[in-house]
């Protein structure tokens, strides 16, 4: 038996191994999922210890010949930190393990916030920022133009469904709760396409698991 086959074999348990589901959870599934979680796991453990740790601590252990001190410094302030987060095995409340995740998790957080700016609500801002050219009246750019228009309305109208300020009597002013019902929608529609091509997506990777099984199954018979 060649590697090929085997692994088709193999490919072919695992998928039926899945679609056991469909009668309800069972042994086979949970060994299915197990296996998933635990070969991701596995493979990004490696990929972290063999791209990540490994050459960073080389980094440190021997220096390549054009680094500085101040290169072999650098590199080793990653290498105390990590060393610092394993003292939370065996000394969960020592400070200095403490300290090391604090780092972590303002570090991260500083960088999630910044790539939000950056990477999503800025560009977004920008984009709806959009010039309307009044030069171009033909077909094309009056329906440029129409969506520009709605863009802009259903971005201020998506936000005013977010303005929490109200009157002493608890209700919105008048303009803002028209642009707010108004928003609401938008973001159901919003959400329902982004919904939709969730939706597709799973079809797709069903319907090419159910052409894998038939495909696969038809090249064993002969077919």
């Amino acid at each position: 038996m060649d590697s090929t086959l085997a692994g088709e074999i193999v490919a072919v348990l695992l998928t039926v191994m899945v679609f056991s589901y469909l009668i309800g959870a069972n042994p086979l599934w949970r060994i299915a999922q197990s296996l998933l979680v635990g070969v991701s796991v596995g493979y990004v453990t490696l990929v972290v210890l063999t791209q990540v740790v490994a050459p960073q601590v080389a980094r440190v252990i021997q220096p390549p010949a054009e680094a500085t001190a101040g290169d072999t410094l650098l590199a080793a302030v990653p290498v105390v930190f990590g060393l610092l987060l394993l003292l939370r095995i065996a000394f969960p409340g020592a400070w200095p393990a403490s300290f090391a995740l604090t780092l972590v998790v303002v570090v991260g957080a500083s960088l999630a916030l910044g790539g939000a700016l950056a990477g999503a609500l800025v560009p977004q801002v920008l984009d709806t920022l959009r010039l309307v050219d009044f030069n171009r009246l033909d077909a094309t750019g009056i329906a440029t133009i129409a969506g520009n228009i709605v863009l802009v309305l259903g971005v201020v109208c998506a936000l005013a469904y977010f303005a929490f300020g109200a009157r002493a009597n608890g209700r919105r002013p008048s303009p803002v709760r028209e642009m707010s019902w108004v928003g609401r929608w938008v973001l159901v529609l919003a959400f329902g396409a982004v919904l939709g091509s969730l939706a597709t997506t799973f079809y797709f990777a069903l319907i090419d698991r159910l052409w894998f099984l038939i495909s696969t199954v038809e090249n064993w018979i002969g077919i």
